[in-house]
């Protein structure tokens, strides 16, 4: 009777368990389903009474829109352009920086450890304005490389200290037995360091392509120029003074999102190891 009862509670608590997960899942992918249906909704089936939740017949007008009667394509391209040149120099420095300050020893390395953290703890909606005078001054606005400084900017100094824990979990026997090789310091940080940091490498890659492809405050104050706008940015424009073209407006909400979502689910378990492991290590 016991054992009967103890397993009874605990189905009954797997049971909640995997219900509440559910109920959390489900009031979590909400907003992102109803972007989907209303993206496929007829224009006037959008406002109905009561709402319709799987449209039907589903229609990629909204789509067509987007991608005939707007520049969205420009907005993907530029987009991208950013995202990839502010992961790549980021990932770079990061690395690079991370590992010096995990493998030596120099004055004041404490108090720049600290700082890379504390340099997050500005708003940049503090910082937008003396960035633009800045960029202003060096000719840089309305230009790729103003977005792609200022996303580094803000992204080298967390990146590092995320692989500065990271790099400081591996053995520094790997390393001494790649100088005994005779490889260069360079070398063994190529051959040997980097191929073992590729998940924490991954999480920082995927947080810094991330924020820098939905980043909308430096986007819209540093390009003036519509050809050269980002997604976040050009999004915006959809939502007109007297209407909204609800439609497309979701339809490319959701091509926005679906690359960074593939992004994620191809790379989960590099992103969970690389980020736990960076953060508990240090």
């Amino acid at each position: 009777m016991a054992r009967r009862q103890t397993g009874t509670r605990h189905i009954a608590q797997q049971v909640a368990i995997y219900g509440g997960v559910g109920v959390l899942t489900l009031f979590l992918l909400f907003p992102f389903l109803w972007m989907l249906s209303t993206s496929l909704k007829p224009s006037e089936t959008i406002f109905s009474s009561p709402p319709q939740w799987i449209p039907w017949p589903p229609t990629f007008a909204h789509y067509r829109t987007l991608w005939v009667e707007t520049p969205f394509a420009r907005f993907f391209i530029n987009t991208l352009v950013v995202a990839v040149g502010t992961t790549v120099i980021s990932v770079v420095i990061s690395a690079l920086a991370g590992y010096g300050i995990s493998r030596f020893r120099f004055r004041g390395d404490r108090l720049f450890s600290m700082g890379l953290i504390v340099i997050q703890m500005f708003p940049p909606v503090l910082l937008v304005i003396p960035i633009f005078i800045m960029m202003a001054g060096l000719r840089l606005t309305n230009t790729y490389a103003s977005l792609i400084i200022v996303y580094c900017a803000f992204a080298v100094s967390f990146c590092t200290w995320m692989l500065k824990g990271y790099f400081a979990g591996i053995p520094r026997e790997i390393e001494e037995m790649g100088l005994v090789d005779g490889c260069t310091r360079f070398q063994t940080l190529w051959k040997l360091i980097i191929p073992l940091s590729v998940p924490g490498i991954v999480a920082v890659a995927l947080f810094v392509f991330t924020f820098a492809w939905q980043e909308y405050l430096f986007a819209l104050t540093f390009i003036q120029t519509t050809e050269k706008r980002t997604l976040a940015v050009g999004l915006s424009f959809l939502i007109g003074f007297r209407e909204v073209s609800w439609g497309p407006l979701m339809a490319g909400a959701v091509l926005v999102t679906l690359p960074v979502v593939i992004v994620f689910m191809y790379f989960q378990k590099y992103l969970v190891y690389g980020l736990t492991l960076g953060a508990v290590k240090q």
